[in-house]
């Protein structure tokens, strides 16, 4: 008795497993997922390059008005003298 009890939940387990997807519906799951993680990293890697060439900007003008602050204060202090 209990043997055939244990056949009929193997294959009711069996039945309930093929139609969750089974193995097919977790690889089709884990291949839409490393799509989308690919496009998360192309979409990061694009955003560090933005903000990349706004930090060299900002250096570039922050070195640029470092040098005419240091020429003003120069020239004021030759008017000083």
């Amino acid at each position: 008795m209990a043997l055939i009890i244990a056949v009929i939940a193997l294959i009711f387990s069996i039945i309930s497993y093929q139609r969750t997807g089974g193995m097919v519906g977790l690889e089709n799951e884990i291949k839409a997922l490393q799509g989308k993680t690919e496009t998360l990293k192309k979409e990061t890697i694009q955003q560090v390059e933005k903000l990349e060439q706004k930090t060299k900007k900002l250096k570039q003008e922050t070195g640029e008005a470092l040098e005419r602050l240091g020429k003003t204060l120069k020239l004021e202090e030759a008017r000083g003298k």
